[in-house]
């Protein structure tokens, strides 16, 4: 197994503007649990006042973190999913991109121009990080829409093909910026998740919504290999790829929530990894490596929900580690986060709401860190035996 196997996600530098903490010190859990690799939420659009201009402060909160991280030698894969937009577009940041015109000087080139500089100034600044995921679920609508869609009535988003066209050109682009800023560097794929209608996919509704990834992949490849687009070669655009295999839900039951009251990981959740692969090497890639960049379990707080989940997590870092092309799966996340209560409301599920709130693998800090079954899980899977009660003590006290 890859060193580098067990991972885990958060934002700690947004929980140390949101939450006072010390996102640096709270490497010390991720070690603790037995895990070698962290992935990090590195927005460009925070980092960076423009394309060309870095924001000091952002710049020092995450050197600090990453500086630790490389001391602790924990591998970092940072990921943005926010980018700027020119002037002339409605909004001037966020998951939006002009409609495709491949016309010189078009807002739509300008925006890939930006994107490319961006990703130039931000990689230029943190040469500790050793992966640049460039983009998250731009499959769904939600992180890739037509300029001004949230300020439509939503009725309107870009095709499937679309937001595919669109995730080709952006990747070849961010990998650009990556490979002049850092060479040594490596480009992760922007990562596809589950493919439903109602999210923006166009998978047929009689497959399993986990197939998404392999049928958005599908599509990813064959425009690379079209010819009509910026390069055939598929390491223009990443030397690895990265994917989100949740487990959902297969019931039938109407108005069922993907997340919640989830089947427990077994063949068919190897098979949706499996199918995502076989695509790989389809098209010449089967011997590039996969980070399973998010996959996780939310309770909404429901301890026998917790200690099955807690068994469920352990059973898909078992499978997952005796699937070969797999260096790491990121499980998400760290820490529980009571403020998406507050943000969005129960009544919202998703993205705020019940349901993202109970994702952690410890308490959220206002509770005091302490680890919660999955945590437990995971360290029986790593063979970690930190005391993790003490490191979550340790935290608290120095916070008080």
């Amino acid at each position: 197994m890859n060193e580098r196997f067990y991972g885990v996600g958060e934002p700690l530098i947004q929980r140390q503007r949101d939450q006072g903490i010390d996102a640096p010190a709270y490497l010390d859990l991720i070690a603790g649990l037995g895990c070698r690799a962290y992935r990090a939420w590195m927005h460009l659009t925070e980092l960076l006042f423009d394309p060309l201009t870095p924001n000091p402060e952002e710049v020092a909160r995450h050197r600090a973190l990453l500086d630790r991280a490389a001391q602790m030698d924990i591998e970092v894969t940072a990921m943005s999913h926010e980018w700027f937009l020119p002037d002339k577009c409605q909004q001037r940041m966020g998951h939006a991109m002009p409609a495709r015109d491949l016309t010189p000087g078009s807002l739509y080139m300008q925006a890939l121009e930006m994107l490319e500089q961006s990703w130039y100034t931000m990689v230029s600044l943190f040469p500790q990080v050793a992966i640049w995921e460039v983009g998250n679920e731009w499959n769904l609508n939600a992180f890739l829409h037509p300029d001004g869609f949230l300020d439509s009535d939503m009725s309107h988003p870009f095709s499937a093909d679309e937001k595919m066209d669109i995730a080709v050109d952006m990747m070849y682009f961010a990998a650009r910026g990556i490979r002049r800023a850092n060479p040594g560097a490596r480009v992760a794929s922007f990562s596809p998740a589950l493919s439903t209608p109602g999210l923006g996919g166009d998978m047929p509704d009689y497959l399993p919504v986990m197939y998404g990834v392999a049928w958005t992949l599908d599509k990813v490849y064959s425009r690379i290999r079209s010819g009509r687009f910026w390069s055939t070669n598929t390491d223009d655009y990443f030397d690895l790829l990265a994917w989100h295999p949740y487990v959902f839900t297969n019931r039938d039951v109407p108005d069922a929530d993907l997340f919640l009251d989830v089947d427990e990981p077994d063949q068919l959740w190897k098979s949706y990894n499996d199918a995502a692969y076989r695509v790989m090497r389809k098209y010449g890639d089967g011997h590039k490596q996969v980070l399973l960049t998010e996959s996780g379990f939310t309770d909404c707080g429901h301890p026998d929900w917790e200690r099955r989940y807690a068994a469920y997590n352990r059973k898909m870092l078992q499978i997952a580690a005796q699937l070969p092309y797999v260096r790491t799966l990121h499980n998400f996340r760290l820490l529980n986060e009571n403020a998406m209560l507050r943000r969005g409301g129960i009544e919202d599920n998703q993205i705020g709401g019940l349901t993202e709130v109970y994702f952690g693998l410890f308490t959220d800090p206002e509770d005091g860190c302490r680890p919660r079954a999955r945590a437990y899980a995971i360290q029986e899977c790593t063979g970690s035996t930190a005391d993790l009660d003490a490191i979550a003590k340790k935290l608290s006290l120095e916070e008080d």
